[in-house]
């Protein structure tokens, strides 16, 4: 199927949401960055906000060189994988997409740029601390051009065969959060588990960080969600609704369920966990199902990942972000739970041809269609990421782990040369803890700044 159809006209309204959004998704990108850094210790802090970062911009000249053609094609007649027919940017500033007819086929690219960006940066939250950089920057471009540009093919693109099967997946549930996932929990095991896991209770180093993060995510998800009706309609209204609902709703569930199984008091951690978890569920169903239903998507998912956290670490399995129990299980939750709940008066809604629906009406083969969905993303996941960490930790320095040194003195330092926090001294046990002490008020005295320690 070729497309040559000019832009023009183009409808402003759909034109400037989409723009919009695509900076709100933008905001994610940070915002993840502060979410796991403030989870980390203080010495990854500032490595864990730049490997975010990273990522995204290596997806970025990927996306532009040729990842947007193989995932969002509509001249290709393959069900599997676009061609190259928008490289390079060659043909989408004069064209429009078939899946979004409305805009420039160039905003397109730009909006789910964003999409595509922010997938590793979730990603790589499973092994915060132990990632050297470089190889990190290889293993993104990889990843993204054999496992994620293919997935939001099938999902999304106008002849992918995931969407030919109906699967429902609004704006990603599987896409970015079952991939993102699986991803982090793959590397999780094959990198191994940190040097002192399991001799002493790691902590957030700064809540603070996390609160921001969280609070900037949930801004940015009214775009994520709200944008992948690709216009301003009554659909896109309904998408961010749900949104925020399953949200406030999710971060109430963790939160109280967090207090009462652990004995605990009400955790700020908690209640963010909890928030990007029914975010992270609301996703695929977004556009699909009544906004009311994003209560029921907080609710159960929130339990659902809290009690998947626990089997994690059950399995000694050093997930350092939890983002296997957190986008992997959530993810897939919410793509059951859309089979569920998604009714015709959604699915329906400004969409010139039929579209499927849950159990609500009736529809009971669209929950094992998405059973289907997710073990097909699942599937892939696994298998080209084992392949891909396995040839690059057989590659002389694109080894993905850093050394025992680097991990115990932290990657800011070992890895970036520079500290998030310049008067924190990080000291070993074998230095001598009553000299440097009595050197402190003289340090204080020169940086007219107060010192702080941390022994690693």
């Amino acid at each position: 199927m070729t497309n040559n159809t000019d832009v023009s006209p183009l409808n402003s309204g759909d034109t400037a949401w989409i723009v919009t959004s695509s900076v709100l998704v933008f905001i994610q990108i940070p915002a993840v960055g502060f979410f796991y850094a403030g989870l980390a210790e203080s010495k990854n802090s500032l490595s864990t906000l730049l490997s975010v970062l990273l990522c995204a911009s290596v997806v970025i000249i990927q996306w532009v060189l040729f990842g947007y053609s193989l995932a969002f094609s509509d001249t290709s007649a393959s069900p599997f994988i676009g061609n190259f027919e928008y490289a390079a940017l060659r043909s989408e500033m004069n064209t429009q997409n078939h899946i979004a007819g409305t805009i420039p086929n160039a905003l397109l690219s730009m909006y789910q740029m964003m999409f595509a960006a922010i997938t590793p940066g979730l990603a790589i939250g499973g092994v915060c601390g132990r990632l050297r950089l470089f190889p990190l920057m290889v293993f993104v471009f990889v990843w993204t051009t054999l496992v994620y540009d293919p997935i939001a093919y099938w999902s999304w693109s106008f002849n992918g065969w995931l969407r030919a099967l109906n699967v429902m997946d609004y704006a990603g549930g599987s896409v970015v959060h079952i991939s993102s996932g699986v991803t982090g929990f793959v590397l999780a095991i094959m990198l191994g588990r940190r040097n002192d896991y399991g001799t002493r209770e790691y902590k957030p180093h700064n809540p603070v960080f996390v609160y921001i993060g969280t609070v900037l995510m949930w801004f940015g998800w009214n775009g994520f969600n709200g944008g992948s009706a690709f216009a301003s309609n009554e659909r896109s209204v309904s998408a961010a609704f749900a949104t925020n609902i399953a949200a406030a709703m999710s971060g109430i569930t963790f939160m109280l369920v967090d207090k009462f199984v652990n004995i605990k008091r009400f955790s700020a951690i908690a209640f963010c966990n909890g928030i990007v978890i029914g975010l992270v569920a609301i996703t695929p169903g977004s556009g699909f199902v009544q906004p009311v239903f994003g209560i029921v998507f907080g609710i159960v998912t929130s339990i659902v990942c809290f009690y998947a956290m626990r089997l994690v670490h059950w399995l000694r399995v050093d997930d350092t972000m939890e983002v296997g129990a957190s986008h992997g299980v959530g993810g897939a939750f919410g793509m059951i739970l859309t089979g569920i709940l998604a009714q015709y008066s959604v699915t329906t809604m400004n969409v010139d041809s039929g579209a499927p629906a849950g159990w609500l009406d009736g529809q009971w083969i669209q929950v094992p269609i998405q059973l289907a969905g997710i073990a097909a993303v699942f599937a892939w996941t696994v298998v080209w990421t084992v392949l891909i960490v396995g040839a690059m930790n057989s590659i002389p320095g694109l080894q993905l782990k850093c050394d025992m040194e680097a991990e115990r003195v932290g990657l800011d330092v070992s890895e970036v040369g520079e500290v998030s926090y310049p008067y924190v001294r990080v000291i070993t046990d074998s230095e001598d803890m009553g000299a440097f002490e009595r050197s402190l008020p003289v340090v204080s005295q020169k940086s007219g700044a107060t010192l702080l320690v941390q022994r690693v």
